[in-house]
């Protein structure tokens, strides 16, 4: 990914660790305690905010701090003086959100911060790396389910969200890759699939959407079904009560024949955080 600006720093930088935001808790205060332990492992200044909508959220149900979207804490950090900043992504991929709109907003603060120093860190795939890392996670995280559940060999469903950029659904295809290689005879098989999508043809390639895959009984046979989350944190989606799992609910009505499972988002899993500090340090 291009730096919008590649000076080096001069002093510390303050680091933002950005998602696309929630309206949910969950998703900020989960966003929250990533940032402390980076903050933790690299004795940096580390801040957590939505790039949008998180500032909506009651501060009540997030112990009492307000949460802030990123335009508002950049513009807090510059009137205290601050001119040195480097933006973690909290994304799976490139996503438009930090290749387009994030790049585009600092630059429009450059334009009235002439020193300004700012730095984008990759996504946690990017570099050509992270794939076998987000692979990893998949693995443990559906090892998590068979181990708590006591299932054998279970048909594993890695649903992401969808996107309209084909780059993003490249790194689930690489993820799905290497996850089949590392799981292979403990489950039934694997299939990818989004939870949703846009209508256009050209969007054809987030198919199958994820309420498609579990009625299908050509490819998800009957029994323990795993929909293994390729999502970072539990939002609206892929959080209780989401997006996610009412699409699960619907098929358990609809086919007597599986028991679904959900796994735990990757955000806050060791190797996340580890390949997060990675981006990090890639920067300095």
């Amino acid at each position: 990914m291009d730096f919008v600006n590649e000076k080096t720093f001069e002093k510390s930088p303050v680091c933002i660790l950005v998602d696309n935001g929630s309206l949910k808790p969950d998703a900020i205060l989960a966003l929250r305690r990533v940032a402390d332990q980076l903050a933790f492992r690299t004795n940096f200044d580390f801040r957590a905010a939505g790039l949008l909508h998180s500032d909506k959220v009651d501060a009540s149900h997030l112990g009492c701090r307000p949460a802030r979207v990123f335009l508002e804490s950049m513009q807090e950090l510059l009137d205290l003086g601050q001119r040195d900043f480097l933006i973690l992504p909290f994304f799976l991929g490139p996503s438009l959100a930090i290749v387009d709109w994030l790049p585009k907003k600092l630059e429009a603060f450059r334009n009235n911060y002439q020193d300004l120093k700012v730095k984008i860190a990759s996504p946690l795939f990017g570099n050509g790396d992270g794939a076998e890392a987000l692979a990893t996670v998949i693995k443990d995280r559906v090892g998590e389910v068979v181990e708590r559940e006591g299932l054998r060999r279970p048909f594993i469903a890695l649903v992401d969200h969808g996107t309209p950029a084909i780059v993003v659904n490249e790194v689930r295809e690489r993820v799905v890759e290497i996850a089949e290689s590392f799981l292979g005879n403990k489950v039934a098989g694997l299939a990818s699939c989004s939870m949703e999508r846009r209508p256009e043809p050209e969007y054809d390639f987030n198919d199958p959407l994820l309420v498609d895959l579990l009625q299908d009984r050509n490819v998800v046979p009957a029994g323990d079904i795993v929909v293994a989350l390729l999502f970072l944190s539990p939002g609206r989606h892929a959080g209780t009560g989401g997006d996610v799992e009412m699409i699960c609910e619907e098929a358990r009505r609809d086919r007597d024949d599986l028991r679904i499972f959900l796994t735990e988002p990757l955000g806050e899993h060791p190797v996340v955080v580890d390949l997060l500090e990675q981006r990090v340090r890639e920067c300095l």
